[in-house]
């Protein structure tokens, strides 16, 4: 029984450390650019790398300076959830280089989760650029903090390994 029990252990700390994120084939909406990168979860059980592929989505761009930009990130990994997740929230760091060296952060939640169901999740965030150039978008840290049934809340911090892709490149005019 304790087997059995640890077994769930270190896959509900599996599930968690990778972000509760599952394959969903879905089509990228318009202007959305594509990206894969690798991150190393921590939970309080452990350590793993994952690969997460995702979308990203800046609006408008091009856009102006001094007027917010709406991003949306859509990402998923090869994995479901084999407990139930209760509900689960997220934040991703965004880094921008380029005409502009700034960051902020992307957050999303969602709820319940049925067990062995694949996952995805969407974060999304404002940034107003303040100067002209192109500016380009990397994933940096992610946090996720998920209620899983039996364990309750766990928290899972991921970093993203380098070279980090561009998720996105932003115009901006005067």
């Amino acid at each position: 029984m304790s087997k059995s029990l640890g077994r769930r252990a270190a896959t509900a700390a599996t599930v968690i450390a990778l972000g509760g994120l599952g394959v969903v084939a879905a089509q990228a909406p318009a202007g959305a650019s594509t990206f894969t990168t690798t991150y190393s979860c921590s939970s309080i059980l452990g350590t793993q790398t994952i690969t997460v592929n995702g979308t990203a989505t800046a609006s408008p761009n091009p856009t102006t300076v001094n007027t917010s930009t709406h991003f949306t990130v859509h990402v998923s990994t090869s994995l479901s959830s084999p407990l139930a997740i209760n509900s689960w929230s997220a934040t991703l760091g965004a880094d921008v280089s380029g005409a502009q060296t700034a960051s902020f952060q992307l957050t999303g939640s969602g709820g319940s989760i049925p067990a062995n169901q694949a996952i995805t999740a969407d974060v999304a965030g404002n940034w107003t650029p303040t100067v002209t150039g192109t500016d380009q978008f990397q994933g940096g840290n992610l946090s996720i903090k998920a209620n899983v049934a039996i364990f309750g809340n766990i928290t899972a911090t991921c970093t993203p390994s380098t070279p980090r892709p561009v998720a996105e490149t932003l115009t901006v005019t005067s």
